[in-house]
């Protein structure tokens, strides 16, 4: 017998009759599937209830298709490549006046988000790098502003590293409660001598604010010392707004009430 902590996470329809979404949670609250239930009473849900025919197994489409791991795919902007891509990269002492990073925004809805994994698209000389820099932060008239807390990775070793291409488990998960806009920040540390450099491949189509990109010592002599759009800076190829990435993790549920199901 498979038991299931289950959390209803959204609701439409009348007050006697709605559709639902219902998630079923493992014994570790791991996602184990989510559920449509049609047409139901929300006072006929009865602890241990068995469901048969009224559930039907779909993707939520508001937010994307659920991977066979459990988690959502939350958010998904790698679209429309540019086949170009911004250096976003820490390098070794001798080259530090090009030390450079990126940021992309995404948008929160009310549900909230918990971000378990960040996928990029990039180039690289020679892959994996031995470690990145990601945070999530807040807006700040749009451009990064601090990391939220929790949710600062420094350091970490790539999951994947696919010829610059990255996947970046959070750990811990980075739990976004509250809906708007926040950034995804990222610099690859890596040698040139090693690794060559490292770009992170950008977008034609614009979603929210540009991709904002800095030079602090501004090596390639762009004058972006500070946050600034790439096609003022120059950089990519001076012409395409955003930045390929997504991210996979949970939504966080609006739990009306708990109940077993056997």
């Amino acid at each position: 017998m498979n038991r299931f902590r289950t959390e209803i996470l959204e609701v439409s329809g009348s007050k006697d009759y709605m559709d639902m979404w219902v998630a079923f949670r493992g014994r570790e609250g791991e996602l184990v599937d989510l559920v449509k239930l049609l047409n139901q009473r929300l006072f006929d849900l009865t602890p241990n209830q068995s469901f048969a025919a009224d559930i039907i197994s779909e993707d939520p489409g508001v937010y994307g298709a659920v991977k066979s791991n459990g988690r959502a795919l939350l958010y998904d902007q790698t679209d429309s490549a540019a086949g170009n891509g911004v250096p976003d990269q820490d390098f070794e002492a001798a080259y530090d006046s090009y030390d450079s990073m990126a940021a992309d925004d995404f948008v929160v809805p009310a549900t909230g988000w918990s971000i378990e994994t960040v996928n990029t698209v990039g180039t690289t000389g020679t892959s994996p790098a031995p470690s990145v820099d990601i945070s999530i932060n807040a807006d700040n008239a749009g451009v990064p502003g601090a990391p939220m807390p929790g949710c600062d990775y420094p350091g970490l070793i790539p999951t994947a590293d696919v010829g610059g291409s990255l996947t970046l488990t959070l750990a811990p998960v980075c739990d976004l409660t509250v809906a708007g806009t926040y950034w995804v920040v990222i610099q690859v540390n890596q040698d040139f001598a090693v690794n060559g450099q490292h770009f992170w491949s950008n977008r034609t189509v614009q979603s929210g604010n540009s991709s904002v990109w800095q030079n602090p010592v501004d090596g390639f002599a762009t004058g972006c010392t500070t946050w600034t759009d790439p096609i003022t800076c120059g950089i990519g190829g001076g012409a395409s707004p955003d930045l390929l990435f997504s991210l996979e993790g949970v939504v966080l549920p609006v739990e009306l009430m708990s109940f077993d199901v056997e």
